[in-house]
């Protein structure tokens, strides 16, 4: 409350549950609450509305559920039906009327509320005010327990400014009083209260009281107020410590029990603000013996490393249970009850040797160092979970109905579950993960959850603890995310009986033995383990024993446990997940009949599958069984084969040899290393009858790598499918159903070498094995040749050779599509340039062949030299021979004949021949002395003489109009006219072309008129006359 100013302010409302839905949690079908008592109920002053508190609830579903709410006593109900996937906060517990379940006194109460759905739900109860709130989770029916520690905190120290400094100017409310109820879920329920110190009503610390409800009803208890005196403050006896225990009602049973614990109004330190506080408490069964903590975050950076004061209580069921905190013994056990810690400002690690119970309280921002006004958090009281009741999945609703500023999730885990942790799908940031203080195989990681109201969600493939703290300006709220809720005086386990890998058995298999434990936290008195009630198990007959004796013992998470185990195996039919009940009892289990249940679950996966094939025989013939199975994820570690005769064979394989024909049954069967177990039984049949003959025939040459056939004088048949079995001698065997024909390579020098054959067939008796001996297989012989004169030259030869002894057949191949089988020595030549590859395998005179062996040849391009264009000169002139090639200076040249040239070592010598002469040059690359030739042809031409007249008598004489010296004019035009100016002839390279005296395909003889023009460039012309002459 607070005193001086009034600040609207909000909180965040999360409520969570476990996913594994195989172990009981915080997530069910049925709950019970109260409406527990709150300051704001009365408020004697009149500085606020009395009354002005709601109780709200808050109901998360992953399928769609259908759940009434009511407060049956007084007949009030409500049915809500509620979408999968969502959250429903329509209910306000009624605080009036007829209906009013507001629980204002000390004593017996009527008002309990019921919440009943078709589907399991998860509940969040929150009792705010303007400026109070407190929330708790619920948890379902089916975790009630029969003994319950009440866990409150100190009303006394509510005005401190360091703790237990108590304030002389600042009061506490008149109503703040400590309480904690108690809720019957059945009828005839019987109690034993025992208050820690003084009541309201006046019971004495540690008297006992005897109280009976009915379903529904509650019984309340609440600390007497204390006046302060001189000291402006009343404060409540702290309940912290009561015990509620449950014990044999009117119907002569224990019946299961909710217990709340909280406070109507509660400070931690000078100036906090007087908070409500509310938490469902565990029964004892569920404490455990680890836990970790870690202080709220009360920053607005997300700063997991920012240190801030929190306190914590450790409550006990045995007083000398031996607590550690950090490995340090803890010291000063409060009523026989509680330890408290009130200097841890990081994060502690708690251990005993007996369940213990851990509450975390967080104080507001720096009120118990210095008195400001204005800073961010509250109180708030949150039940931890151990270790032991960790979660994987956990939905969280965030409800912001005022000032929340800022909401942190912090969450414990292994560190190797680091990668795999996610809130809404997504990893936490690196820089909000941090090793554990004082458990370095823990990770603390903390995230801000920001947004408008919503669901989350975390996930992990480890276990994780969880809480939620949010805080705004003089407000907080703080929660436990979601937990199991296990009856942890139990755990059990089983062992395949014919495991050999020494690792923890986690589910058995069909036909395997297996034996069972259950690991108890106390020595039993009795157990009964209820096999009758699990189809599949054999044997199924109940086992009572009344006198156990532990057949050792376990220490899990620092807790003694005791090893109770059935003397004999078990076996499962099929697949599958068995749950086995036990019931067992023990003095030092506190309800009436001192009995409690525990289930062992029992997976059943398939196993391994055995299977063998065999061949049948005759009697007097050895059978051979083959061992066929499928073990997909198993280690196969042993085999055993069983006979009619009660023989046995350890191995994957047997042969047996019948004395006589028949049908005889055999079995096989194989194990695992983790001990699951397959088998199988067939029939098989041992006949009498005639031998067939069996003979080999092989065929091929005996070398190494060549291909041998052998066939198997058995042939295909139909009507009897044979199997061929082939040892081919070199560790190599091959098996068909198919063919009597199989081939196979010897890649070595070996002999002689025995091949063995077997044919097996469906029905009859099957022949002797037989054996063919090949004498010898012969090592391949080793081409190999030598080639003399690489680089070479188009047309140069290359000198071959070789050293290959034996030889009976030379196979060339030169590269270039041209092949031979001569002996070496020989000589070859390339016509074209290029590289190539001689390549040769060659035969011995045992026939076998040798690898391709070969050899590169080079073979460079000869010079492209061309020579220039053929000329025509004058008679008695020179011209320069036009030769060219590139890069010259790179060759020598050579021209023939030399006689009429100005030089004949150079590329573009003077040539002045008398006649028509053909010019020859080599050109030869200094480099590969590789050459090449080219040719051009100079004709000296004599003067123009122009001739009067032909004969065209095709006497070989002057047929054509021959004109002397015309050829040194090819551009020149001549035309022939007749008398009449008729065109008879026109050409032009008339040195080429010649008149033939034709002219329209006839011959014309007669006088004609010529006209030569010599150059189209030129105006000269000469003209005349020519007789043509027939």
């Amino acid at each position: 409350m607070r005193n001086k100013t009034i600040i609207l302010f909000t909180f965040l409302f999360v409520f969570s549950f476990a996913a594994i839905s195989q172990d009981k949690s915080n997530k069910g079908k049925e709950f019970w609450l109260g409406y527990g008592y709150n300051s704001w109920f009365f408020v004697p002053d009149g500085s606020l509305p009395a009354n002005a508190q709601e109780l709200n609830l808050y109901i998360t579903t992953e399928a769609a559920a259908t759940v009434t709410v009511s407060i049956p006593n007084t007949g009030w109900s409500q049915t809500l039906n509620i979408p999968a996937n969502t959250v429903d906060a329509s209910i306000l517990v009624p605080k009036t009327g007829a209906n009013d379940a507001r629980i204002l006194s000390e004593g017996l109460s009527n008002r309990a509320v019921h919440i009943v759905s078709d589907t399991p739900i998860v509940v969040f109860a929150h009792m705010y005010n303007t400026q109070t709130s407190g929330a708790t989770m619920l948890i379902p029916v089916e975790t009630y327990g029969y003994k319950y520690f009440s866990l409150n905190y100190s009303q006394s120290q509510s005005n401190a400014k360091v703790p237990y400094s108590t304030s002389t100017t600042t009061a506490n409310g008149t109503h703040w009083y400590s309480w904690f109820y108690v809720i019957a879920a059945e009828d005839n329920t019987r109690l034993e209260i025992t208050p820690s110190d003084t009541t309201s009503t006046g019971v004495l610390p540690n008297q006992t009281i005897t109280v009976n409800l009915n379903k529904g009803e509650i019984y309340n208890v609440m600390g007497k107020l204390v006046d302060g005196g001189n000291l402006l403050w009343q404060a409540s006896k702290d309940m912290s410590g009561s015990k509620v225990i449950s014990i044999p009602g009117n119907d002569g049973k224990c019946h299961p029990i909710a217990l709340f614990s909280g406070s109507g109004g509660i400070r931690l330190c000078y100036y906090d603000g007087g908070e409500v506080a509310m938490q469902q408490a565990f029964p004892v069964q569920a404490w455990g013996t680890q836990y970790l903590t870690y202080h709220m975050l009360n920053n607005t950076t997300t700063d997991i490393n920012d240190p801030f004061k929190n306190f914590y209580r450790i409550g006990v069921d045995d007083p000398t249970t031996v607590v550690l905190r950090n490995g340090t013994p803890l010291t000063g056990l409060t009523n026989n009850f509680f330890y408290e810690i009130i200097d841890s400002t990081g994060g502690d690690f708690i251990t005993a040797d007996k369940p213990i119970m851990v509450a975390q309280y967080t104080p507001g921002g720096n009120r118990c160092w210095n008195n400001s006004m204005f800073a961010y958090g509250d109180p708030e009281m949150i039940y931890l979970s151990p270790l032991e009741q960790g979660s994987k999945d956990a939905l969280f609703y965030a409800n912001r109905k005022t000032f929340i500023d800022y909401n942190y999730v912090n969450v414990i885990l292994k560190t190797t579950g680091i990668p795999s942790l996610k809130i809404d799908g997504n990893a936490f940031l690196p820089a909000n993960i941090k090793t554990h203080p004082n458990n370095p195989a823990y990770s603390v990681a903390v995230t801000r959850v920001p947004g408008a109201a919503g669901q989350h969600r975390l996930t992990c493939d480890s276990i994780f603890n969880a809480t939620i703290y949010g805080l705004g300006l003089f407000e907080s709220y703080g929660y436990n995310v979601g937990t199991f809720v296990k009856n942890l005086n139990n755990y059990t386990s089983i062992r395949n009986t014919l495991n050999t890998n020494n690792q923890l058995d986690t589910f058995t298999c069909p036909k395997t033995p297996v034996r069972l434990t259950a690991k108890l936290a106390f020595p039993a008195t009795a157990i009964t383990w209820k096999l009758s009630q699990v189809p599949g198990i054999n044997p199924n007959v109940d086992s009572i024993i009344t006198t156990p004796i532990p057949i050792g013992t376990e220490i899990i998470n620092g807790r003694t446990y005791y090893l109770y185990t059935l003397q004999q195996d078990f076996m499962f039919a099929n697949p599958g997940t068995y749950e086995i009940p036990i019931e067992y009892a023990a003095t030092a289990i506190q309800n009436c009949s001192q009995t409690e249940f525990a289930k062992l679950k029992v997976l059943v996966k398939q196993g391994p599958v055995a299977d063998f094939s065999f061949i049948n025989q005759c009697f007097r013939d050895t059978v051979r069984f083959t061992g066929t199975s499928s073990a997909p994820g198993f280690n196969l570690s042993s085999y055993l084969w069983t006979f009619h005769d009660a023989s046995t064979q350890s191995t994957v394989n047997a042969k047996k040899l019948y004395a006589a024909p028949g049908n005889y049954n055999v079995r096989y069967q194989i194990t695992a290393d983790n001990g699951c177990v397959g088998d199988t039984t067939k029939l098989i049949n041992v006949g009498s009858g005639t031998t067939p003959v069996l003979t080999i025939t092989a065929s091929g040459k005996p070398c190494a790598d060549s291909v041998i056939t052998f066939t198997s004088s058995i042939t295909p048949d139909a009507s009897n499918p044979t199997t061929w079995y082939w040892n081919f001698g070199d560790g190599q065997t091959t098996t068909s159903t198919t063919s009597n024909i199989t081939t196979h390579k010897y890649a070595a020098n070996a002999g002689p070498i025995s091949v063995k054959h077997l044919a097996t067939l469906t029905t009859g008796c099957n022949p002797d094995t037989v054996t063919t001996v090949i004498p010898i297989i012969n090592n391949n012989p080793i081409a190999s040749f030598n080639i003399t004169g690489s680089p070479s030259c188009p047309s140069k030869p290359l000198q071959i050779s070789s050293g290959a002894l034996n030889v009976s057949k030379w196979n060339w191949d030169f590269g270039n599509s041209v092949t031979d089988i001569q002996a070496p020595p020989f000589n070859y030549a390339y016509n074209n340039a290029g590289n190539y590859n001689i390549s040769l395998k060659v035969t011995d005179n045992n026939g076998c062949g040798s690898a391709v062996v070969a050899n590169p040849v080079v073979i460079n391009p000869g010079p492209a030299i061309n020579a220039g264009p053929d000329k025509l000169i004058s008679l008695g002139t020179s011209t320069t021979l036009d030769a060219s090639i590139a890069n010259a200076a790179n060759y020598d040249f050579l021209w023939s004949p030399s006689i009429t040239l100005s030089a004949a070592t150079i590329l573009n010598p003077v040539a002045t021949p008398t006649i028509e002469t053909i010019y020859t040059i080599v050109a030869t690359d200094k480099t590969t002395g590789c050459s090449g030739n080219d040719a051009v042809k100079v004709s000296p031409i004599p003067k123009l003489y122009i001739p009067s007249g032909f004969t065209p008598n095709n006497d070989g004489k002057n047929d054509k109009w021959e004109i002397q010296g015309l050829a040194l004019y090819p551009d020149a035009v001549v035309t022939v006219y007749n008398r009449w100016g008729e065109k008879v002839y026109q050409a032009k390279n008339y040195y080429t072309n010649a008149w033939n005296g034709l002219y329209k395909g006839l011959m014309i003889p007669g006088v004609y008129i010529y006209v030569i023009k010599l150059s189209p460039n030129k105006p000269e012309v000469i003209k005349g006359v020519v007789t043509l002459i027939q």
